[in-house]
């Protein structure tokens, strides 16, 4: 460049200006760059986060899954919406691979509400604070699991005899001195896959009752510890095919007649392998199933063999002796809305077989409308003359009697 004939030539600080001047506008280019893709992705985070917020299903909703089979249990017309388990055979010759299969088919059965966890850095979620009873500072709580119970299987730890000849059926009951009145026994089950139900039944009903829960619940051991902390002996429901061609709508660990002892058998494992401390197990619907010899037989050695106790509500185990297998008295009608009555009238009718007998084992599905009744009558045995005991001393009273 020339100027008045002369060639004029940048002073060095001035061509190092320029270049500090170029690196400046370059980061500068790229902090914003950088700020506008993290706007972005906060914006994307946002409508995440906004999004399942709205698909987040309320408190209190339509009936769940599991109100609809038990709707079914009891011959009423199910929801117009379909079951379905999107889940290949899951039962392979890979003991992981059966577990995935019943793991990716278990995420139909839990409750809406517990799918949606969120956490801002990337933590592991809360666990659900435990609370502590009046049973949890007795000495009547349940007695916690016991390594000597157990053995390894292809899925955990599954329950066995001990070598001493110690049953679960026994180890794990909750302690009971029967007395002069009639007893009466409760089993409540269908827990686990509502995480507000099954808070308020381990807290609310009284420690004598039964628990049972189903074994797609999330946070099993959670649960299980929950129940045995507040004095409740429980147990494990297993999915039964409840009609002929209808048992797959109850999940891929489901025992079917169209499938072999081997296959059903590697089922049984599975479930009893979710959790530890529970004294028997029993039918969640399987009339069907439980009344095929040739598939339940199997079953009910296998229970046995592991020092179980077995519960059947179906009837179509009646007249069977010894295996640790008892029959419910009665089969309490969990009652829906305006159906409540029908709960209420069949606890009644508990009340009444153990006046004749001696003792009475009844079994209930939770649900939130009779939940309340269930409290109030359990807590109103005692004056009216009534004991209420746990399922396991009647099932050893039983034992005693015959």
């Amino acid at each position: 460049m020339r100027i008045g004939g002369r060639r004029f030539k940048l002073p060095v600080v001035s061509r190092l200006t320029l270049a500090w001047l170029a690196f400046a506008a370059l980061a500068a280019g790229v902090a914003l760059y950088t700020a506008s893709d993290d706007s972005r992705r906060r914006a994307a985070i946002a409508m995440t986060v906004e999004g399942i917020e709205r698909i987040a299903p309320p408190a209190e909703r339509a009936p769940s899954i599991a109100d609809k089979i038990e709707r079914q249990a009891f011959g009423r017309q199910a929801a117009a919406s379909a079951i379905e388990i999107p889940v290949e055979e899951a039962f392979g010759d890979e003991a992981e691979d059966a577990l995935e299969g019943i793991e990716a088919g278990a995420s139909a059965f839990a409750d809406p509400a517990d799918d949606i966890v969120i956490t801002v850095d990337g933590a592991p979620a809360r666990a659900i604070a435990a609370t502590p009873t009046l049973a949890s500072l007795t000495s009547l709580r349940i007695a916690e699991p016991d390594a000597a119970l157990l053995q390894r299987t292809a899925y955990g730890k599954a329950p066995r005899i001990a070598a001493d000849g110690r049953r679960a059926a026994k180890v794990y009951a909750r302690p009971f001195t029967p007395g002069e009145s009639p007893h009466v026994a409760l089993i409540v089950g269908g827990l686990g896959l509502n995480r507000a139900l099954t808070e308020r039944a381990i807290d609310e009903l009284p420690p004598e009752v039964t628990l049972a829960f189903a074994p797609y619940a999330r946070d099993l051991d959670f649960w299980a510890r929950r129940a045995r902390e507040a004095g409740h002996e429980f147990m494990i429901e297993l999915p039964m095919e409840n009609r002929s061609g209808e048992g797959e709508a109850l999940g891929p660990a489901t025992l079917l007649t169209s499938r072999d002892e081997a296959q059903n058998l590697q089922r049984l494992d599975w479930i009893l392998s979710r959790a530890e401390g529970y004294f028997g197990v029993t039918n969640y619907l399987g009339a069907h199933f439980s009344a095929d010899r040739a598939a339940v037989d199997p079953v009910l050695a296998r229970v046995a063999a592991a020092g179980l106790a077995y519960v059947d509500d179906t009837g179509a185990l009646k007249g069977r002796k010894g295996g640790g297998v008892a029959i419910v008295s009665r089969l309490i009608d969990p009652g829906f809305g305006a159906e409540k009555t029908r709960t209420a009238r069949d606890l009644e009718s508990l009340e009444k077989y153990a006046a004749r007998s001696g003792e009475a084992l009844g079994k209930t599905y939770v649900n939130a409308d009779t939940l309340d009744a269930l409290v109030d009558w359990a807590g109103g045995l005692g004056s009216r003359g009534v004991a209420l005991a746990p399922a396991s001393a009647v099932l050893a009273m039983r034992a005693t009697d015959s």
